[in-house]
């Protein structure tokens, strides 16, 4: 959770809530334009990276393997959030001008 907390901005554009501890990890919801559904990162002790699931209606959708810390944001952003043209994509969806 520390590591979500420093980019705040960031994580809550991605609809994040609902997070609940899970084994060496956490869990949360999301709603972003990429991904909407279930989140877990999962810190491997061995490596001292983070494993990154992807669920949406109960299945695995996109498994990605060995994220070091300092990328965990961005690679989130990637797979949750950031489509083409993202400034434009806000503007649309929230009717900014």
């Amino acid at each position: 959770m520390n590591c979500l907390t420093r980019q705040k901005i960031i994580v809550f554009s991605w609809g994040f809530r609902n997070p609940i501890a899970i084994n060496n990890g956490l869990r949360f919801s999301v709603n972003g334009f990429i991904h909407k559904g279930i989140v877990e990162i999962i810190y491997n002790e061995g490596t001292d990276y983070f494993d990154l699931n992807f669920i949406k209606n109960k299945q695995l959708k996109k498994r990605i393997a060995s994220v070091a810390k300092d990328e965990l944001i961005e690679t989130l952003d990637l797979y949750i959030e950031k489509v083409d043209k993202y400034d434009e994509r806000v503007r649309k969806e929230y009717h900014l001008n």
